[in-house]
């Protein structure tokens, strides 16, 4: 009995340490391709998607330079990229768009993967984030957009307060995407923009319930571009909207009782049948 109890005590010791090397070996190359791959696989095909409840008090208000149709393929495609991004920097890449972690190849696990959270763990959000594409240039493979993004009417509430969301700013976030089209768009179609649900009330968040992205991978978000970043190009809009908002809004600017108003969704996503 006590060999026999001592042959065990060695073989699990061996599995360890076969299970230690093997970890150790794997190459950051190798993780980050794990965590990617983890990260966009999350919902079957045929899943529906649902407004998660922590953004589900807040909307996304749309507009656009003169001769920019948001209801066209191109702002449709970009109106649900961009508002995946900005679910993703609210509470996690989980629970973006259908397909969006997939075409935009944004692994999960944080920061220091050079992706976003998982899951934030951060609102419930209330409030109004707007959006404003500037320019829609075509391209060989597809499209390039600039846009930009402005949270400065998006409140958290923490502790039964209601203070700036850590993604609150004044002058807009200068945004520059690119889209490319894939083989995948000749055999498969993007599913029908259905409203995921409540559908009858425009002061809560509205989504695509399909996959958006089939036929297209996105690259980028952040405009790095030297002809258009830096240059303050979203700011007019800004000031537009919110005239005396400050360029930086910290966390502790206020903590209020009551919520901001909550804007109709505009154009939102009308049901299909409609």
């Amino acid at each position: 009995m006590i060999q026999r109890s001592r042959r065990r005590r060695m073989v699990v010791a061996v599995l360890l340490t076969i299970l230690i090397a093997v970890t150790a070996c794997g190459s950051p190359a190798e993780d980050s391709s794990l965590q990617e791959s983890s990260s966009t696989s999350r919902s079957p095909a045929n899943a529906v998607y649902v407004v998660p409840d922590r953004i589900r008090d807040a909307t996304m208000v749309w507009s656009a330079e003169p001769g920019i149709n948001l209801y066209s393929d191109e702002g449709t495609l970009t109106r649900a990229a961009l508002e995946s991004f900005a679910i993703g920097l609210m509470v996690g890449l989980d629970y973006t768009y259908l397909g969006f972690a997939a075409s935009s190849k944004i692994p999960g696990g944080g920061r220091l993967l050079g992706g976003f959270d998982d899951d934030t763990e951060q609102g419930p959000f209330v409030g109004t984030i707007h959006g404003h594409i500037q320019r829609i240039i075509p391209t060989d493979t597809g499209f390039d957009v600039i846009s930009c993004l402005l949270s400065v009417g998006l409140d958290e509430l923490a502790d039964g307060k209601y203070s700036p969301s850590r993604i609150s700013n004044g002058e807009g976030a200068e945004l520059r995407s690119r889209f490319f089209r894939t083989v995948a768009e000749a055999s498969e179609a993007a599913a029908p923009s259905r409203t995921a649900k409540p559908e009858s009330d425009e002061r809560h968040w509205q989504a695509p319930t399909g996959n958006q992205f089939v036929g297209w991978e996105i690259d980028g978000f952040t405009d790095r571009d030297p002809s258009t970043a830096g240059s303050g190009r979203c700011v007019p809009w800004a000031r537009s909207l919110y005239p005396d908002a400050p360029a930086v809004i910290p966390r502790d600017a206020y903590a209020r009782d009551t919520p901001p108003p909550v804007q109709p969704a505009y154009p939102g996503w009308p049901d299909g049948s409609n």
